[in-house]
């Protein structure tokens, strides 16, 4: 059945509540300069309280026949806190706060306004456990279900975090260096140089030996270049680049592969051709091109680079051409195969031996290469597949049909092959290096129309010359992130050629041997007074801690409260921001469920999972992790200069977060896009689809249309609302709530009589829902009384003064109306923001209206303070 929600002021949080309403087709949602915004988050009607005479929940309850059945404040005004209280139905009526008041605000209600079945609930970060709950959040958004972009109405650039070498910090890496030829690899602690021009430094996660590896390490055959430093199939995360990089940036994924692709010269803009002149491998280089010298170096020595690559280190140092950018989704473990000879044998058979669907192709050599080959005969849909190898047992699994081996026959293999296919194979791939092999797979093949492909590299010494395949034809940038995808599309199965694996020298290095990390962070030596940008040391992570590289932060209206220190202690010199996305760099001891790489949400609140409160289903409020506004030092040690707020400081490039205030989400998810999910959006939005749960078809009084009123909106839309009734001062909200699914607006000014009056009348009784989302007493009261008796739900969300008190009339509770409080919209971070976003429901664009570089970030406070937009992105990389 059709049933209201108020939204008590329709910001950035209230329409977060907005967002929170599951799609239960809410008929209604009240949400006015704010209202057009507001629309897109599902706001269905605005109540600006300046509009009426009485009360806004009053207003709400007369639009909504008694009251709405959920409301969520979102302001941190205490007068909104009471109108998204007052204005939810009774019987049913859930309220839920999540604006934060000023220090001495008090809320005062009375008791009775219990005993009518409304609930009046506080909700802190929308009630979401930051590691459990923000990997779901972001999967909404990674669906579509999430509107983030709404959001987002601004983005500022950053000091330029992809440092150049002149700022750039030297990074200790753990590397296994080969000091003779043939001698076991020694780990060592290895300096590695911060990247030059067109250089980047990656972090690598995971690393395969291929037999060129061995052969250069043997040293039989070429010039030695020792001490050096192996590996060249790889997949790790861009950490830095340098000068003159613009198609990679700090936290891509990317394969390094041995052979580039400059894209400047004729090979590379041919067709035909992956030859690049610039990048081409030379296995007797063991420098940079830039300046001849290596970037590695132990005690001042320095140590030489293997084929561009040097992937066993945990950083290395790459030209941007060896680089192939791939999907963030693609595991690493699994995809860094296809740097070298997975694809080169795949990519002789599917670009240049081409077998046609039914075609015989026949492959010289079983080891990994050839098998490559065979899988991709197997694609192509090759009918009959032989492998010929000296050894019986590497026949199965890759789709090889038959099988030679050139002993058990006294005549010439090609001869065998020829009577088995009545003349020759269409196709022959020969992967062994062996002059004899080549001569057989050319001669096998079938006159008139055969091909036959060689990849192997024979000896120096060989006289022959035939035509070879370089790296299967493919170009690694331009090429290798379609073989990925062929791999995340299920159509190559790369798990078949991974039958080993082995630890490395623990990565995720622990304090006695991670450096410090220079980074730049925005300072706030005064309250008040603009941040400055400064070079502050980041200490490595201590036990249950973890380093994070910050990639894109925002705004919040916490900030800026804390920023102006009025009612609080003052802490400075102090590093705010708490909404971001980032990568993990390193983690301290102790630490089990991440790891560097991983894309994560650091979360102002925790969650330990060994709490009471942790392991309840019903709470997210952490007993060790929970928010705590006035520690400016880690728990650990109870050290840090400057001091951070909350538990997740990210106006820095780096920062130090306790494990338990970390969401890992899905690398898919665009990290500028999912940010917004670490406070507000999600406070609103969980206070509406969490807390409130209005139904579809139900009405929705939003109270206060800032960013977490125009969450609980898009709450509200998602939910199905139909009437959407955004509650706001400023009538030009309005336009913009429309976007977030407000449907009408009422601003309590316009009116003589309370707006929970207003919106009764508005609604028949009252609201189904309504959410409070401004920390007003008077806003809280009116969210609650405007929902309609007998089901109305009144919740609030924003925080009052520290002094305000919450007062309702005690018969508000008896006709079973509900008041309820949220915190962070009853989400628990670690598991429910990772699915947020994917599911594409949650439009999370909405809220993103400004965009500023961290160089400019003090812009967003003007923008914040001017009123004006959502949420402005403030880039770290820019």
């Amino acid at each position: 059945r059709e049933t209201p929600i108020s939204i008590v002021r329709t910001g950035s949080w209230g329409l977060q509540e907005i967002l929170n309403l599951p799609l239960a087709e809410v008929p209604r949602i009240s949400g006015a300069s704010r209202i057009m915004t507001a629309k897109e988050f599902g706001v269905t009607e605005f109540v600006n309280p300046k509009d009426h005479d009485k009360p806004v929940h009053e207003v709400i309850a007369e639009m909504t026949n008694g009251g709405v059945d959920r409301s969520v404040e979102c302001t941190g005004s205490v007068s909104a806190m009471i109108s998204a209280f007052e204005c939810v139905h009774d019987g049913w009526g859930v309220a839920v706060l999540v604006g934060v008041p000023n220090k001495d605000d008090a809320f005062k209600t009375h008791p009775m306004n219990l005993l009518n079945e409304r609930t009046l609930k506080g909700t802190f970060f929308g009630n979401y456990k930051p590691r459990s709950d923000l990997p779901s959040v972001v999967e909404k958004y990674m669906n579509e279900e999430l509107e983030l972009e709404k959001f987002i109405t601004h983005e500022v650039l950053s000091l330029k975090s992809t440092r150049l070498s002149s700022s750039c910090s030297v990074e200790l890496a753990s590397a296994a260096v080969a000091w003779e030829a043939g001698k076991p690899l020694v780990m060592e602690e290895v300096d590695v140089a911060p990247p030059q021009a067109m250089e980047v430094r990656v972090k690598i996660l995971f690393t395969s030996l291929c037999h060129t590896d061995v052969y250069f390490w043997e040293a039989k055959g070429q010039t030695p270049l020792f001490p050096r430093i192996f590996g060249h199939e790889a997949g790790g995360i861009v950490e830095s680049v340098g000068e003159g990089v613009t198609d990679l940036e700090p936290g891509d994924h990317v394969l390094p592969v041995f052979t580039g692709e400059c894209k400047e010269c004729r090979h590379c803009k041919s067709e035909e051709s992956n030859m690049c002149d610039l990048l081409r491998i030379n296995t007797d280089r063991g420098v940079m091109l830039n300046d001849g010298k290596s970037r590695f170096s132990i005690r001042g020595q320095p140590i030489y680079h293997f084929v561009g690559t040097s992937t066993f280190s945990e950083y290395t140092v790459v030209h941007v051409g060896c680089l192939a950018k791939i999907n963030p989704a693609a595991p690493l473990d699994k995809v860094c195969v296809l740097s070298c000879g997975i694809s080169t044998g795949l990519g002789a058979t599917l670009n240049v031996a081409k077998p046609k669907k039914g075609s015989s192709v026949a492959i010289f050599g079983l080891g990994a290469v050839g098998l490559a080959a065979a899988e991709g005969a197997r694609i192509s849909g090759a009918s009959r597949i032989i492998g010929v190898d000296l050894n019986a047992n590497r026949f199965e699994k890759f789709g090889v049909t038959e099988f030679v081996n050139p002993k058990d026959h006294d005549k010439p293999v090609h001869e065998v092959i020829a009577e088995m296919t009545n003349g020759g194979v269409d196709r022959s791939v020969e992967c062994t290096g062996s002059v004899s092999a080549m001569i057989s797979a050319f001669e096998c093949v079938h006159d008139g129309w055969g091909v036959a492909v060689l990849v192997g590299v024979p000896n120096n010494e060989s006289e022959e010359e035939l035509s070879r395949v370089l790296f299967g034809n493919y170009k690694p940038r331009s090429d290798i992130p379609s073989v990925v995808e062929k791999y995340m599309n299920k159509e190559l199965e790369l798990e078949k050629f991974i039958t080993h694996e082995v630890p490395s020298l623990k990565s995720t290095r622990l304090s006695s041997t991670c450096s410090v990390e220079l980074a730049s962070a925005a300072v706030a030596w005064e309250a008040g007074k603009p941040l400055v940008i400064e070079e502050v040391e980041v200490a490595p992570p201590q036990a249950m801690e973890v380093r994070l590289k910050i990639l894109f932060t925002s705004l919040c209206h916490t900030d800026v409260y804390f920023w102006e220190a009025k009612g609080q202690t003052p802490m400075f010199p102090r590093i705010f921001g708490h909404e971001a996305g980032g990568i993990v760099e390193s983690v301290g001891e102790g630490v089990t469920d991440l790891e560097p790489g991983d894309h994560v949400l650091p979360v102002f609140t925790g969650e330990c999972k060994e709490c009471r409160h942790c392991k309840s289903e019903e709470s997210n409020m952490c007993d060790l992790l929970r928010i705590n506004t006035d520690r400016g030092v880690m728990l650990n040690d109870g050290k840090s200069s400057p001091f951070t707020i909350l538990l997740a400081p990210t106006f820095s490039e780096y920062t130090v977060v306790h494990a338990g205030c970390v969401a890992k989400i899905n690398p898919a998810a665009p990290l500028d896009i999912v940010c917004v999910l670490s406070c507000g959006i999600s406070t609103g939005l969980g206070a509406t689809l969490n807390v409130a749960k209005p139904e579809k078809g139900s009405s929705v009084a939003i109270f206060g249309l800032g960013a977490v009123g125009l969450a609980a909106a898009e709450g509200a839309r998602i939910a199905g609302a139909s009437r959407i009734i955004g509650v706001d001062l400023n009538s030009n909200r309005f336009e913009e709530a429309k976007k977030f699914g407000v449907t009408e607006f009422v601003n309590p000014k316009d009116y003589d009589k309370p707006v929970q009056e207003v919106i009764a009348e508005m609604t028949d009784g009252g609201v189904d829902r309504s959410v409070e989302c401004t920390g007003s007493i008077n806003a809280m009261i009116s969210a609650f009384e405007c929902v309609h008796d007998g089901w109305g739900v009144a919740v609030l969300v924003g925080v009052p003064n520290k002094d305000d008190s919450f007062k309702t009339h005690p018969i508000n509770f008896l006709n079973e109306k509900t008041l309820k409080g949220t915190f962070f919209g009853n989400y628990k971070p670690r598991s429910d923001l990772p699915s947020m976003y994917m599911n594409k429901e949650l439009e999370l664009e909405k809220f993103i209206t400004h965009e500023v570089p961290f160089s400019e970030i003090n812009k967003a406070f003007e923008y914040m303070l001017s009123g004006a937009g959502l949420r402005c992105l403030i880039r770290m990389d820019a």
